[in-house]
Order: structure tokens, then sequence, then C-alpha cells
């Protein structure tokens, strides 16, 4: 065997033996020897093939042995001896409190039900006759005001008001409503014929001397007379 055959099978063997420590737990003797090959390969590159062979096998072995041991331990979990070391970790179930009483919950989202006390903003409520904790959203709601639950926090309902929506109800069916129209009022009669018997020029000829015009009296059908 070369010099560079006894490198590559030196190196070889010391990374399958630390790759083998992960899977076969034999108290560190692996481990001891896959050290001990690894450094038997750095020392005959720098013997027989120089200080520069010497330090790319060096390098090589200090960033592949890194990269060994982290394969090994992802495949570990995978392994028959992994998955009785370690136990798959548990479903987000199992460690959150109360599930069947967050699934039922759920299934109240939508459903209407009425308030058995004042929420402000926590309190109770009832839907199909079953009582559960609430907390109020969008403000306070006060006891036998109907509600709807919209949402699940922790172990409690989120509700808020339902809105009552009335319908449109017509007092007098009977009464027609009147129709807009465009055509502008009618003036009565007796203001018309007040305003074309009322003489605007003597006005306009008595109270051009002074600043405060004469006083004069209206009456319905006849002339004003001058002061």
């Amino acid at each position: 065997m070369t010099a560079v055959a006894w490198i590559v099978a030196l190196l070889a063997v010391g990374l399958g033996m630390m790759v083998l420590e992960v899977f076969v737990p034999s108290g560190g003797v692996l481990g001891f020897l896959s050290v001990v090959a690894l450094g038997a390969g750095v020392a005959t590159a720098f013997s027989e093939q120089g200080p520069w062979v010497g330090t790319v096998v060096l390098a090589a072995t200090c960033v592949a042995a890194p990269l060994a041991l982290a394969g090994a331990f992802r495949l570990f979990p995978h392994t028959p001896l992994g998955r009785r070391v370690l136990p798959p970790p548990p479903r987000p179930d199992d460690v959150v409190p109360d599930v069947d009483r967050r699934v039922l919950l759920r299934e109240l989202v939508g459903r209407a039900g009425r308030a058995t006390s004042d929420l402000l903003p926590w309190g109770s409520i009832e839907i199909d006759g079953v009582e559960h904790t609430a907390l109020s959203e969008g403000g306070p709601i006060t006891r036998g005001e109907l509600i709807e639950a919209v949402g699940v926090q922790a172990t409690a309902l989120v509700v808020r008001a339902q809105a009552l929506v009335l319908p449109a109800i017509r007092l007098w069916p009977d009464v027609p409503v009147p129709e807009p129209t465009s055509e502008p009022p009618a003036v009565p009669r007796q203001l018309e014929e007040a305003l074309e018997a009322f003489d605007f020029d003597a006005i306009g000829r008595e109270g051009g001397g002074g600043n405060t015009p004469p006083t004069t009296k209206l009456d319905s059908g006849a002339r004003p007379k001058q002061s």
C-alpha cells in the first residue's frame, strides 16, 4: 500500500468509528479509536507527503469530522435504538390542557344565546340551556341581552351583542304617500290684490328726502294714505 492509500484508509476508519459510536454506545472505546485513527492519518500525511499535503489533510479532517457527527445525530432518532432512547415529541393536543373543552367551545362559535350575568368584560352566558364562561368583545353586555359566540379564548367563549334588525313597519298602509312636485306654491288671491293696489311710487316720492321712510298703514284692498 502506498502512503496515500494509508492516509485515506486511516481517515475513513476514524470517521466510520466516530459515526458508529453514535449508534452503538461503547462507553467511549469507539470514540477513542476514531481519534487515534484520524490522528495517525494526519501524522502520516505530514511525514510521508510533506507539510503542504499534511496541512490539507488536517483541514479536511477538521471539516469532515463535525459533518459526520451532525449526520449521525440527525439519523439517530429514526433508528430502532434512537426511537427507544428518544421518544417522539408530544402532539400539541397532548400538552394543551382541557382539549375536550376547547373542542366543544369551537363547535359553539356562531351560535346565539343569552347573557346570564353582566359581562364587564367577563361573565357567564347560556347557549342551548348550558352555561359557559364568556368574554365580551367590543364593550359591556348587560344581563339578559342576546349574544353571539364569535371565538374561543383559553377555555372561555368570546361573544358580542347580537344586533336586532327590526322590519320596516308602515303605520297607515291605506294613506297614500304624496309625491314630490316641482310646481311653485300658489300665492293667495287677497295678497295679489293688495300688492297690485299698493302704490310703491308714493313711498319713493315721500321717503326720498330723509333717511327714515314715512310710516304708512295698509288696509286690505285700499291705497295707503299719506301722513
